[in-house]
């Protein structure tokens, strides 16, 4: 019995402390909840937003209030629309799945359903083009001139292949 007592202690200490701070951890609710948001529209929605819930890159520009609120209005306008095509979208491509796995594989349903896919994509880019203009309109002549020069310095970057890039770093390490 003296043996038996401190033995069922420890294996139960040994039980209940990695337990206990499972359980104080959100950590573990938030990853979960990451994996369930990155399929689908809302991968990385919010991540793109900055903190006044606009795109980082326009935050950088100065916005006045009302430029954010036209700005947040636009973007937030059109998440439902693109919930709704999101979830078309996973759904052809199960469809798209569910027969190239089946036994009778019917070309002319896969070609329509690649086909409303296509249909999907091309909205989707025709309306962040009218949106992204609609932004841009917003903008003073100053804005518009310093969002060119961001989205310049942004494609430059990523222009150069990764061994121009990893020279250009060797360069500047032999020079320290």
């Amino acid at each position: 019995m003296k043996i038996t007592t401190p033995l069922l202690a420890l294996a139960l200490a040994a039980i209940t402390i990695p337990l206990s701070s499972y359980a104080e951890s959100d950590k573990h609710d938030r990853c979960h909840q990451r994996a369930h948001a990155s399929h689908g529209f809302d991968k990385h929605f919010h991540e793109r937003l900055g903190s006044i819930g606009v795109p980082s890159h326009l935050a950088a520009l100065s916005l006045s209030e009302t430029q954010q609120d036209k700005v947040f209005e636009l973007m937030h306008s059109q998440v439902p629309k693109a919930r709704q095509a999101e979830k078309q979208r996973q759904q052809l491509h199960v469809d798209l799945n569910k027969l190239s796995n089946s036994g009778s594989y019917d070309e002319a349903k896969a070609k329509q359903i690649s086909e409303k896919l296509a249909t999907i994509e091309k909205e989707h880019v025709l309306n962040r083009a009218a949106t992204n203009h609609q932004i841009y309109q917003i903008l003073t002549p100053e804005q518009r001139k310093r969002l060119d020069e961001v989205k310049t310095n942004h494609e430059e970057g990523f222009s150069k292949s990764r061994f121009e890039k990893d020279q250009h770093h060797t360069k500047k390490l032999e020079r320290t």
